[in-house]
């Protein structure tokens, strides 16, 4: 399956690199060489530069023989115009990026009239994600789905944790409630326990519980949900803007520090009910001053350094909940030991949307099944994913027992959830599946594609 993406600004970067770990035929248009080069040269794909709106830059990158075209520059209208043009040349599917918040409300009219099959917002889509995140105390990624009752969450195993150091077959008496752990980070190393694996300090761990024992998991674990009373925002981009919206309407106080006075300006008719701070989020003096109170800063400047450092000094001032957009994957994985407990970039949390449509369309192409994956979430920053199916009466294991010897499947996959009727459970070796289950599955070690990809 070929896949067009136009603009090789960061989210098209990370996008590139997933689709051509994945297998998939490649092709980026930019109008900076230095750009396509960089792609080119790091990855197995073609790069042209151009007009990625231009008709006939997109015949010479081979539409014709494109299935899905994503346009991820920085302007909204040139990649609103890219899918209007690649649907009129007949391609399959386009995804736009679109962060304008004057957009927000033209959604509908773009999908339905305009033939834009996903609209994907990176800015508000962090904001959302980092709300999340800074409602609770620990290091913890959180996703609910499966209807609200089903969870899958990341947590870091500190030297004091209830489960450090404890046997996988211990895990449930420790903390009292039934949870599934479907993965183990590890260093550098991703595993899918076994009942001979222990689950040690600093280990990641990625599990799943149902309904309230998700918080009663997280209470035992020292990761409380706490009320969020005062949040400092430093940086006022879009980012930071979504996110004001968002704790401002959960009746949250906000402070949004920002050194461009033109921006502070607009910040102030756009957020009456937030203090607008005109300075430096690097002025100690400032910095001292602003952060009195707060429970949670969140540092979106736009300059990796710059929220590293504002970051690191609000951890010294004992805030408990600290966010920090680092783009650069580097600093990421020097810092996964500095206590700050999010570090996030804007193209991780946009990337699964993007990636459950590319696997959708490429698995319909060979399966004539336009709807295998449901749902799909990474953790780890991608390295662990947890994807929602539905069973099919052609399943190959169908009715089987879990403990079955027949029943097997691949390293690294693992059925972490069942959900019959409505009704979401952890399944056990007595366990078996039927035609219309929805199950969730969790790997480490392999893209989840399609259902049949997890059979071994």
């Amino acid at each position: 399956m070929r896949v067009i993406i136009i603009g090789a600004s960061k989210i098209g970067h990370a996008l590139a690199k997933q689709v051509c770990e994945e297998g998939y035929d490649l092709v980026v248009i930019d109008k900076i060489a230095e750009k396509i080069d960089a792609i080119t040269d790091a990855f197995d794909c073609n790069g042209f530069v151009g007009n990625g709106a231009s008709v006939s830059m997109l015949k010479k990158a081979g539409i014709d023989a494109a299935s899905i075209l994503v346009a991820v520059t920085k302007q909204d209208e040139t990649n609103i115009l890219c899918c209007q043009i690649a649907k009129k040349l007949g391609i399959k599917r386009t995804i736009a990026a679109v962060r304008g918040p004057e957009y927000s409300n033209d959604k509908d009219f773009l999908r339905h009239q305009e033939g834009i099959d996903l609209i994907i917002n990176p800015d508000k889509t962090a904001a959302v994600e980092i709300n999340k995140l800074i409602r609770y105390a620990g290091a913890v990624e959180i996703e609910r789905f499966g209807d609200g009752n089903v969870n899958i969450a990341t947590v870091e195993i500190t030297p004091d944790s209830v489960l450090a150091d404890t046997p996988m077959p211990q895990i449930q008496a420790k903390l009292g409630v039934p949870i599934l752990i479907c993965s183990i980070e590890r260093g550098t190393k991703t595993i899918t326990p076994k009942g001979k694996h222990k689950v040690l300090p600093g280990d990641k761990i990625t599990f799943a519980a149902l309904g309230d024992d998700m918080d009663k998991a997280l209470s035992k674990l020292n990761i409380l949900k706490k009320v969020i009373r005062k949040t400092l925002i430093v940086g006022g981009s879009k980012i930071g803007c979504y996110l004001a919206e968002i704790l401002l309407n959960q009746g949250v106080k906000v402070t949004i520090l920002e050194k461009n006075p033109d921006k502070c300006k607009a910040l102030l008719d756009t957020f009456p009910k937030a203090n607008i701070v005109c300075g430096s989020g690097t002025d100690i003096e400032l910095m001292e001053r602003e952060q009195k109170g707060t429970d949670s800063c969140v540092t979106v400047t736009g300059d990796d350094e710059e929220n590293l450092i504002i970051s690191m000094y609000c951890k010294s001032k004992g805030i408990e909940r600290i966010a920090a957009e680092i783009d650069n994957a580097n600093y990421e994985k020097m810092l996964s030991r500095s206590g700050i407990n999010h570090i996030f970039s804007t193209q991780d949390v946009s990337m699964a949307s993007m990636l459950r449509n590319l696997r959708s369309l490429a698995t319909a192409e060979a399966t004539a099944d336009s709807n295998v994956i449901k749902w799909l979430y990474t953790f780890h920053s991608g390295k662990v994913e947890a994807a929602e199916f539905e069973i099919k009466e052609d399943f190959s294991l169908l009715g089987l027992p879990f403990k079955d010897p027949g029943f097997e499947l691949k390293n690294g996959a693992l059925i972490a959830v069942m959900i019959r009727n409505g009704v979401s459970m952890i399944p056990d070796g007595n366990s078996s599946l039927q035609t219309g289950d929805r199950i969730v599955v969790v790997s480490g070690e392999q893209p989840i594609r399609k259902l049949s990809d997890i059979i071994g």
